[in-house]
């Protein structure tokens, strides 16, 4: 982010509970036997089975990572929103409880020399450039980009276990304690960890947070309406709603 600137064979069993006996088919005929029912005793295999539950609230143990691990907000950690979520997201799918200041630091450091090699500077990372930056620098996950998600889908990534990274007009957040610069972009990136259907909330890290980053929860709507990519041609934060869907490699 620039801080400075979305069967019909019943298991051969009848409705009676009894055995059914074969149809037998034929070349220019079908035989057919009448089904006659048979006792049988009801098994656990009989027993009608249980619809799993789906969880109305969900937090994936990612370690929060902020964007300025040395504590310095200047820059380039002013820009490292984008650096601070793959970080976050490789610690997870490494199964790491948490990941040190100053391991998070190395490997972002190694994330702003990749970039200023490639486009020679490491301001914004869109939905492209991430992908790529994950492709070449990480090999816990991969990613993959989803225009104009829904709520339900970014649900169903994290029951499976999968972070979501997500792109931000980071303005429409809301949140005081992402200090933005009046005039800039409002670019912003953050790692999605959770939901909670009770509140309507989505659970986040949200890297740019300067106090209350770790476990942030945003509204389900807010959040969806904030989601934009970062055009390079306009220098703004208004291409379409955009999240990358991870997975392990």
């Amino acid at each position: 982010m620039v801080l400075s600137t979305n069967n019909p064979n019943l298991d051969q069993k009848d409705h009676a509970g009894g055995a059914a006996t074969s149809v037998v088919s034929a070349v220019g005929q079908t035989q057919i036997e009448e089904a006659m029912p048979v006792p049988v005793e009801k098994t656990k295999e009989t027993e009608t089975p249980s619809v799993q539950t789906v969880p109305q609230k969900l937090v994936l143990p990612v370690p929060f990572v902020t964007e300025a691990p040395e504590g310095s907000w200047k820059s380039p950690w002013i820009n490292a929103c984008e650096e601070a979520s793959m970080v976050m997201v490789d610690g997870f799918y490494s199964g790491k409880e948490s990941v040190e200041p100053a391991d998070a630091a190395k490997k972002m450091r190694e994330l702003f020399v990749y970039q200023n090699d490639i486009w020679g500077s490491n301001a914004n990372s869109d939905a492209d450039r991430t992908l790529k930056i994950i492709e070449d620098n990480f090999t816990t996950y991969g990613a993959r980009a989803v225009i104009n998600p829904t709520i339900d889908g970014i649900k169903a990534e994290l029951r499976a276990r999968h972070p979501v990274i997500s792109l931000h007009y980071g303005k429409d957040l809301q949140n005081k304690n992402i200090p933005f610069a009046t005039y800039g972009s409002y670019y912003h990136m953050l790692v999605i960890i959770g939901y909670d259907d009770e509140t309507q909330e989505f659970i986040t890290n949200d890297d740019g947070d300067m106090k209350t980053g770790a476990g942030h929860r945003y509204g389900y709507d807010l959040l969806m309406h904030s989601l934009h990519d970062y055009d390079f041609a306009t220098k703004k934060t208004d291409k379409p709603a955009t999240v990358l869907f991870t997975f392990p490699k």
